[in-house]
């Protein structure tokens, strides 16, 4: 595991939460939200497609704190993986992991 990625004191930019998100996929600190697994399921979504857009996606949307999910900072990115334009929200939480809030096809 890779310890204190997150910043606690501080909402990361987009650009460090590329970063980070980048390290805490390739390390496998992940989860998918129940809602998420539904959602990829609907939408044919895979989870090749998921970790492609993880490792390496854009954040497109500015970092913010929240409490939901059990706190963390939640943005979106986006990429293409395997044909298809990709948008999933993500939280970077304060235990160091990414849990994928959602995904969508464009």
């Amino acid at each position: 595991m890779i310890s204190n990625i997150v910043p606690l004191l501080k909402i990361p930019s987009r650009a460090e939460a590329e970063e980070i998100i980048r390290k805490l996929a390739a390390s496998g600190d992940l989860s998918l939200s129940k809602h998420c697994k539904i959602r990829m399921e609907e939408r044919e979504i895979t989870i090749q497609q998921i970790m492609t857009c993880l490792l390496k996606g854009r954040v497109i949307d500015e970092p913010f704190l929240t409490h939901r999910n059990g706190g963390g900072y939640e943005t979106t990115m986006e990429r293409r993986a395997a044909g298809d334009e990709l948008k999933i929200g993500v939280c970077l939480k304060f235990s160091q992991r990414i849990l994928v809030i959602t995904a969508i096809k464009l």
